[in-house]
């Protein structure tokens, strides 16, 4: 029987209010990439922004999600359907939120002060909600991380969020300096390409 895979994919959008949010610079690609590799051997669910929707191959199934909180009830969701299931949270999920203006803050203003709150930190959640699913997080660690530092980062995550993998670049990079970790050690990667697809074996094999 084929695998139950929920990948989350590009950025979410906390909105300041009725016309703007605070998002992250995130086109969906690598959740796009995933779900066309995948989608041949498992049974693919992606919840997406809408541009990274617009990136998805046929045969996956398709939720376009808003902020983080709608995006995090929609997982929670997905879990309870699909006990033992398969996360992939490729998501650039907003840290931060306000409490948004229910109309359009006037232009034009030379200052403008919005007071965020913290936002839920899914990738917390995810095994709580279900300790039994396969769970893949990523991690981008700033500018000038080097590989060593970046193995550590994606250490402390696995061991925060009980990820079984966690796979991390280094924005500036993203292309080349790439890792996955999990319990036994770490993997480096000279192309992301490559630790995609060596991502998608594991998680079908």
């Amino acid at each position: 029987m084929a695998k139950d895979v929920l990948i989350t994919a590009g950025s979410t959008r906390n909105p300041v209010d009725a016309m703007r949010y605070i998002g992250a610079y995130s086109s969906g690609r690598t959740g796009a990439v995933l779900a066309e590799q995948l989608v041949e051997r498992a049974s693919v669910h992606v919840l997406g922004s809408p541009e990274a929707c617009l990136r998805l191959p046929e045969g996956a199934k398709r939720g376009v999600y808003t902020t983080t909180r709608d995006l995090m009830t929609r997982m929670e969701e997905w879990l309870a359907e699909h006990p033992g299931g398969v996360v992939v949270h490729a998501s650039a999920v907003g840290d931060y939120e306000s409490e948004p203006e229910p109309s359009k803050i006037p232009s034009g203003q030379n200052e403008m002060i919005i007071r965020l709150r913290r936002a839920p930190k899914i990738a917390d959640h995810i095994k709580k909600w279900d300790p039994n699913c396969t769970l893949v997080t990523f991690k981008a660690a700033g500018p000038n991380t080097s590989a060593e530092q970046l193995v550590a980062i994606c250490r402390r995550q696995l061991e925060r969020t009980r990820s079984d993998l966690v796979f991390g670049n280094v924005i500036g990079s993203l292309q080349t300096t790439v890792v996955i970790v999990d319990q036994f050690g770490a993997e480096s990667f000279d192309a992301r390409e490559d630790a995609l697809q060596s991502l998608c074996v594991r998680l079908v094999s």
